[in-house]
Formats: C-alpha cells, sequence, structure tokens
C-alpha cells in the first residue's frame, strides 16, 4: 500500500455517503472529496438500507437537500444490511472496478457480519482491506458485541483510527497487532460554510432578541442527544448559583435519541427553562454554522468517548472548548491554552466557564485554534489509507 504511487490508486470506500446524514457521512464524503481534489480516484459504495427503521432511533436517516450538489455521482448505493444477496452483488461490482485497496468504514457490531463478510470475499480476492475504525465497541452496549467486532476485524489486513484510545481498544480486545494500526487526528469540517459575526449568528438561529441584556453569554451542546454525551450533566452545571449569576443561557442543538421527556422533566425540575434555548432537530448543514458562531464556548460534557467531529467542527469556526477528559476528546484540547479539559462533574464544568469568562479568552483562544487547525487536514489523513 505505502509502495504504490499515491496518485495512480483507485479506492473503494465502504460506508454511508450523501444523502445518508451525520458525522460518517460527512467524514466519508470529506475523504472521497479530497481524494478528488488532488487527482486521486475514489468511489464511495453506500447502503440502499443502513438500518431498519425499528432499530435506528432518529427521526429520519437522509438529509433534507438536493444529493446532487454534493458531487453525488460517484457515490453508489448498493449494500442493504438485512440483505446477504446484496453483499454478494457489492463484492462483485468492487472487483470489476479493480481498485488498489478498499476502505470500509466500521462504527458499529451492527454492521459486523455484513461488513465482514463483504471483507472476507474481497480478501479472498486478492483486495488489500482498511478498517477505517471510530468506535472498537459501541457506545451503548449490545449483545454478543465483542464476538461481532471481532469476526469484523479478523476479515481486514489494516486499521486506520483517529485517536489513541481507539488504537488501545483495538489492541486490548480485537487482539490486534500495534504495528497494523495507523493513527491520524480527525480532520476540521469545512463543509459548514464561512465564519458568521456572532450578532448576524445569533439572529439566524432566532435568539437575538433575547440578547437585549447586557453581557448575556451562550453555550452550546450540539449534536445528537445520547446519554453517554453527558447533557445531564451540563444542565446539573446549569442549576448551579455561579451559573446563573453569569448570565449565561445554554443552546441545546441536536435530535434526542434519548427520551425527550427525561430532559424535559430535568429542565422544569432544575428551573431553566428561561436558560436553555431548545432546537430538538438534526441541524442541516447549511445552519451548523450560525449555532457555532452565535456561541461563545462549546461545551462537550462526555461521559465517554473516542475522537468527536463535533471538536472539529469547534475547531473549523476557531470555536473553544470544554471537554471531559474521557477517551480521545484530551487529544483535541490543550488545557488553559486553546480551551478546558475538566472533570466530568458539574463544578468542573461552572469552574472552566468562570475562568473563560472572568477573564475574557475567547479572542486569544480563538486565534490559538486558528493556526492550531491547519494540523488536521483531510489531505494527512489520507496519507495513512
Amino acid at each position: 500500500m505505502k509502495n504504490q504511487d499515491f496518485n495512480l490508486l483507485n479506492r473503494i470506500i465502504i460506508g454511508p455517503g450523501y444523502p445518508f446524514r451525520g458525522g460518517i457521512s460527512e467524514s466519508n464524503q470529506a475523504l472521497h472529496n479530497c481524494f478528488q481534489e488532488n487527482g486521486k480516484k475514489s468511489t464511495i459504495v453506500s447502503y440502499s438500507l443502513q438500518y431498519p427503521r425499528l432499530l435506528f432511533p432518529g427521526k429520519k436517516q437522509t438529509m433534507d437537500t438536493d444529493v446532487n450538489q454534493h458531487n453525488n455521482h460517484n457515490t453508489i448505493n448498493l449494500i442493504n444490511t438485512l440483505n446477504p444477496f446484496s453483499w454478494i452483488k457489492t463484492v462483485n461490482w468492487i472487483l470489476k472496478k479493480k481498485p488498489s485497496y478498499v476502505i470500509v468504514r466500521y462504527w458499529h457490531p451492527y454492521f459486523a457480519l455484513c461488513l465482514g463478510l463483504i471483507a472476507r470475499m474481497l480478501r479472498a480476492k486478492s483486495i488489500f482491506v482498511i478498517a477505517w475504525v471510530d468506535n472498537a465497541y459501541p457506545h451503548e452496549s449490545m449483545p454478543f458485541q465483542q464476538f461481532l467486532s471481532g469476526f469484523f476485524f479478523k476479515s481486514c489486513h489494516a486499521f486506520l483510527v483517529m485517536s489513541r484510545s481507539v488504537k488501545d481498544q483495538l489492541v486490548k480486545c480485537g487482539n490486534i497487532l500495534d504495528t497494523k494500526i495507523h493513527i491520524s487526528p480527525h480532520p476540521v469540517y469545512s463543509v459548514f460554510g464561512d465564519i458568521v459575526d456572532k450578532k448576524i449568528a445569533q439572529k439566524n438561529i432566532g435568539i437575538s432578541d433575547f440578547s437585549i441584556q447586557k453581557n448575556e453569554k451562550y453555550i452550546l451542546f450540539f449534536g445528537l442527544i445520547r446519554a453517554y454525551k453527558g447533557l445531564d450533566l451540563l444542565l446539573d452545571a446549569m442549576a448551579l448559583g455561579k451559573m446563573k449569576h453569569m448570565n449565561v443561557k445554554l443552546i441545546i442543538a441536536g435530535e434526542f435519541y434519548d427520551s425527550k421527556k427525561q430532559y424535559m422533566q430535568k429542565i422544569n425540575a432544575l428551573n431553566l427553562v428561561d436558560r436553555v434555548v431548545l432546537h430538538d432537530y438534526y441541524i442541516q448543514n447549511k445552519n451548523v454554522k450560525n449555532y457555532f458562531c452565535a456561541s461563545d464556548i462549546v461545551v462537550q460534557p462526555y461521559l465517554s468517548a473516542t475522537q468527536s467531529g463535533v471538536s472539529m467542527v469547534a475547531i473549523n469556526f476557531n470555536k473553544p472548548m470544554i471537554l471531559t477528559n474521557v477517551g480521545g476528546l484530551s487529544e483535541y484540547v490543550t488545557h488553559n491554552v486553546d480551551g478546558y479539559l475538566v472533570d466530568p462533574n458539574a463544578e468542573s464544568i461552572v469552574s472552566a466557564l468562570q475562568d473563560y469568562y472572568d477573564h475574557n479568552r475567547e479572542k486569544n483562544f480563538s486565534s490559538i485554534l486558528e493556526r492550531k487547525k491547519l494540523s488536521y487536514s483531510w489531505l494527512g489523513l489520507a496519507r495513512h489509507v
């Protein structure tokens, strides 16, 4: 793989592409676009059916957009995760393309059997298979997860991960040799548009009418709402007296993948209704910039993590972050230099916010992030595959 001419290789990326929504699709598309923009051959082999409706916690799996605007002619939807005949069809289609190698995106044991068998059929025909792994095991456990993931891992020649924590997971639970695993940091997303003035961004998301009071501050929790992301913890922090005195409001922007009812009950019980701006739906790509640019800082109070696409969107917009020091999140921030790494508890989050606002750190942190993001390129990741 490394000894061949990077420009002449023909690559297949197996994983969701547009119009599927979410960070996995966005990053597959970003890598594909990187290859294309640098004159490299690339095709995404995506899904005709990704999750059956019964297993998908969100409202829909695709985005509301014209897929033609996303250079979709190099994406083909072949894989039905419930139909083994489609797996054979996929392998035959890939073999006709004679790829130099195949990159298989893996993030959940649900896909292990499907992708593992596809990978094994390709290996039998001497196709080199690279697993691009987001999680060695899922954030929410499921039956037989270690067996299923192990089946997939044994189907691949080499592995690409975006954090040291995932590499450690692979070595430990996948019994994979260290030398087969390559690390490249999660690149920044640049598909969401340019930086917008804060006041304009606030107007665009409908909160400018609430900004009449002087020194009103906004923090952002962004992305799909799932238990491991710690929104409960952030609500506890919002309820502390110090936060109220700081005149901080919390923007929650994302679709609930957990029960919305339990969060609403907590917001009401903690008397936070007037201090929480809730936009509980999937944020379309064209609006993402407004949420990040409208806020002063992004808070990710995760209870567990590997890497985070949300962090990379924040860095793209030069937006400082408060991250809990779990999993791979610590790799994105230098504490007290361009953001904060805190313990996963309410008091630690509040202390970081106090320091941020009391010392007016936004401008300095943002300028450091503007330089830092240059080291998180898609071409850098592409060089590892």
